[in-house]
Formats: C-alpha cells, structure tokens, sequence
C-alpha cells in the first residue's frame, strides 16, 4: 500500500487546515444489512448544524470486505472534507447512525458515535480520521504490523460486542421502545499530515476520489 500519485498540476497539500471525516458502520455477517437500510447525520461542535455533503450522505460499501459501510458523496466514496478553524484545537464529532435490520432482533438500531478529537502539528494541512493513512505514526505500527489494516478504524458498530478494548471506548447498549440504542464514546488524536498521505482515497475512494483532493491544493 503506497502513497496515491500526485499528477504535474497538483500539490502534495491543502491549502487550509481541513478535516477528512470517514463514518464507517461495521455489522456482522448475518446482519444482512444493505445500503438503502442506512441513514446517517454528522455534527461537529464547532458547528451549529449538521454536516454534509452537497449531495447528502451517500452510504457504499468502497472496501473488499462488504461489512464496513462507509458515509460519503458524489465525488468521494470514502468519507467527506470539511474546513477546519484555524484555532481548532479539539472539537466532538458525533456519528448517528439509524439502521433497519429486520433479521436481528429488534430490527432498528440507533447508534450514536461520539469521538473526541484532538487536532495535532505535525508537517500538513489535512487531519485525517483514517488511521491508514498515518499508520506509521499510530500506535498499531510494528515490525509485525507495518502494513496498514483498516479495521484499526474507529468505526462505529450496530452492537455493542466487537469494539476492540485497545480503543479504550465506553460503549453503552440498551433497547426502548422497540430500537436498540448503542452509544460509542472515544478519543482520538490526529496528526496534521499532507494530501500526499491520503493514499486511501485514491485506492477506495471511487474514480472522482483524487478530484475531491485536487479541489482541496
């Protein structure tokens, strides 16, 4: 797994400090869950509405293993970008997943993610929620692991079993009314890399992926 390849015409950073988020849903293999099954809404801190695309979330399944679902647009099959403040230092983002899974009991799920973001220097503009793309800064990098696993993500989860307990996380379930309501409450600190590092983009974020970086230069 190697950097993307940046063309004559692009630079290897944004011009602005910006935040690559990457919503990513992980469900098991008989949860038969689909695309259509899944609505998502993003808020950050920072700001006082939701986030989204312009498109709206479009919800795909970019990697070979069809278990992860994953937010994104029109351009960008792997998550979205959006502009960081200069003096944002840290801020809360919050995941909200709603998912209707009639094979597992009770059949609709509410997840909420809440990830405590932390926004380091380092030699970039760009704070990417995908550990892959900083793996070697990360704590998972070793001898033994010095390739980048995706499912080191923080991603979120339909239920409460399967939230690794390196992640540290407080993960909360119970059901009311008839939905299962699963709360996830993490830290993470990203360090400030460039657009160069964003290699995963380009390997899963569909055939606009690198665009969406070109329009960030």
């Amino acid at each position: 797994m190697s950097p993307f390849r940046i063309t004559q015409t692009m630079s290897t950073d944004a011009q602005r400090r910006t935040l690559h988020l990457l919503p990513a849903l992980q469900t098991d293999p008989f949860d038969r869950v689909v695309p259509g099954d899944i609505s998502l809404t993003i808020t950050l801190s920072w700001l006082n509405e939701p986030v989204s695309p312009s498109s709206g979330w479009i919800i795909r399944q970019p990697y070979p293993n069809q278990l992860y679902f994953v937010g994104g647009s029109d351009d960008c099959h792997l998550g979205h970008f959006v502009s960081l403040p200069e003096d944002q230092l840290a801020g809360e983002v919050v995941f909200h997943w709603t998912v209707a899974a009639p094979g597992v009991p009770p059949g609709s799920f509410q997840v909420s993610h809440r990830l405590d973001l932390a926004f380091n220097k380092g030699v970039g503009q760009v704070y990417s929620m995908d550990v892959a793309n900083w793996w070697t800064q990360s704590e998972f990098f070793s001898n033994e692991h010095a390739t980048p696993e995706i499912g080191r993500n923080r991603f979120s989860r339909l239920k409460s079993q399967g939230v690794s307990p390196v992640r540290r996380a407080c993960v909360d379930e119970s059901i009311r009314e008839g939905c299962r309501h699963v709360d996830i409450h993490e830290s993470l600190s990203l360090p400030a890399i460039t657009l160069n590092d964003c290699w995963t983009i380009e390997r899963y974020g569909g055939d606009a992926g690198l665009a969406s970086l070109e329009v960030l230069r």
